[in-house]
């Protein structure tokens, strides 16, 4: 019988953890679980420009900009909510973001209270009447949280994450629940489509989140990333998608792909609302405003740009990460080439991160004892192979992972972030996204598989008009300047026209 190319591509990556050699015996023997107790930033924070923010949506309405209208009174949220209702009656059919959508009447009913509190004085903060939608293995109380699969089809959840019920105390409303991969096991959403050609695949595993963003179907959403999920949809479908420091946002209520890698993030049209949505998911932690570092003096950081994360990368992308070398550098950061990591640190974290995930999704998916037939089969062979990898196997991936770590930090104390293409290739098509299994999340995985912040910035289109992502990395719990080089890169390409 043929084997699958997820089945064999999982192989592969477990052939190769096999492959890895321990040097030193001694050192520690495995991953060590950043705490809930972050350590604050290593640096101080930039200087502050006078210059305000730009808005780099494409014409899209951002949270800020809602947000500022509302405050003057040329918006409603009243009206906000008829604008994004319509772009879902004209763009969901076709593109299928949503799982589940709340009836417009419970919309409006919400949005109408929102700008009665508003008239009474009561303003919750930025987000006070903006539509969000969450991705649909986040809890929200009494929607469905299915993971997009049909094993929890009849699956409700009775309360809502607490990343959720911070949204809801901002003023937020949680407009429904939106497609993933099954269970988050992809960086492809397969049944849904790219907005700006539907005959390609939108990223994944926040395929949907992507997809409402980038057409107005809500102003921000609420995703995971686990290996890539946050950050690959948002390349693809042209809008922010940032992955905070492992443990900053809390990711309790949520379906779990891998308890060691899970990472909430959010989708957002730009770096501004980025910083909106985090500051607002990090009110009871240590996170601070972090729409207060977005117009930062950038003069004098230095970026590295590992040669490696280029190799293979399509021309189109190319030349659109080209531009935001140009535009990073004109904003006065020194940006040079660098060769670390190394191509085998890419095409290790990509295998390691692999099995490590499944392996821990397949120890959570016994306690379904679900029916196999169930489940898309490229989920069934992933689950199916990882329940096969021995603790051996495992445990190597794991010391691989805190000898990646210790180098990444050593190198990020050189260097203020590192710089590459999200994606080295655009949306691939449809009917052929299983041949981007570890395709997609190449440049991404790595990030992930140790806990550090990244971001990706759209940076421009290919010939054929499919969007390019820049990433952007930082140190564990340096958020706040990765912010300030984001919304710097943003800035200088709305100024070049990129």
């Amino acid at each position: 019988m043929e084997i699958s190319l997820t089945r064999s591509a999982f192989r592969a990556a477990v052939a190769e953890i096999e492959q890895y050699s321990v040097d030193q015996q001694a050192r520690s023997p495995a991953f060590l679980i950043p705490s809930r107790h972050l350590p604050p930033p290593r640096r101080s924070p930039l200087p502050e420009l006078p210059a305000p923010a730009v808005d780099s949506s494409r014409g899209r309405l951002t949270i800020a900009e809602a947000s500022r209208r509302m405050a003057e009174g040329s918006l409603t949220a009243v009206e906000l909510a008829h604008q994004c209702l319509d772009a879902v009656a004209r763009r969901n059919p076709e593109l299928n973001a949503f799982v589940h959508a709340i009836a417009a009447e419970h919309w409006m009913a919400q949005a109408e209270a929102l700008d009665m509190e508003r008239r009474q004085g009561k303003l919750r903060g930025p987000l006070h009447g903006i539509p969000i939608t969450v991705k649909d293995v986040i809890n929200v109380a009494g929607m469905p949280c299915t993971a997009s699969s049909r094993v929890l089809a009849n699956n409700v959840a009775r309360e809502d994450a607490p990343a959720v019920a911070l949204l809801r105390r901002a003023g937020a409303i949680i407009t429904g629940k939106v497609h993933t991969h099954e269970f988050a096991l992809g960086v492809t959403t397969p049944q849904s489509r790219n907005p700006w050609d539907a005959s390609r695949d939108p990223g994944g595993s926040s395929g949907g989140s992507a997809i409402s963003v980038a057409t107005g179907m809500c102003l921000g959403s609420l995703g995971t990333d686990t290996r890539a999920s946050t950050r690959v949809p948002a390349a693809l479908c042209g809008v922010v998608g940032f992955k905070p420091t492992f443990g900053l946002v809390p990711a309790s209520g949520v379906i779990t792909l891998s308890w060691s890698l899970d990472h909430i993030g959010m989708l957002a049209g730009t770096v501004e609302d980025s910083a909106i949505m985090l500051t607002t998911l990090t009110l009871e932690g240590p996170g601070g405003d972090f729409t207060a570092h977005l117009n930062r003096d950038l003069q004098g950081l230095r970026v590295g740009v590992p040669a490696a994360a280029l190799a293979n990368a399509e021309p189109d992308v190319l030349r659109r990460f080209n531009d935001a070398v140009l535009a990073l550098s004109s904003a006065g950061v020194k940006v040079v080439t660098i060769h670390q990591p190394a191509t085998q640190d890419f095409s290790r974290c990509n295998s390691m991160g692999l099995v490590v995930s499944r392996c821990e999704a397949a120890n959570y998916h016994r306690d379904f004892n679900a029916d196999p037939a169930l489940y898309t089969q490229p989920v069934a062979d992933q689950l199916d192979e990882a329940s096969k990898v021995g603790a051996q196997t495992y445990l190597q991936a794991q010391r691989y992972r805190e000898e990646f770590r210790a180098r990444m930090l050593e190198l990020l104390g050189q260097y203020d972030a590192l710089l590459m293409p999200t994606c080295r290739v655009p949306a691939p098509k449809s009917e052929e996204v299983e041949k981007y299994f570890l395709v997609l999340s190449l440049n991404c995985i790595p990030w992930s598989f140790i806990g550090f912040p990244a971001v990706s910035v759209p940076c421009g289109f290919t010939g054929a008009g499919l969007p390019v992502g820049a990433q952007l990395v930082a140190g564990p719990t340096e958020d706040a300047r990765l912010m300030s080089l984001a919304a710097g890169l943003e800035r200088a390409l709305a100024g070049t026209g990129g």
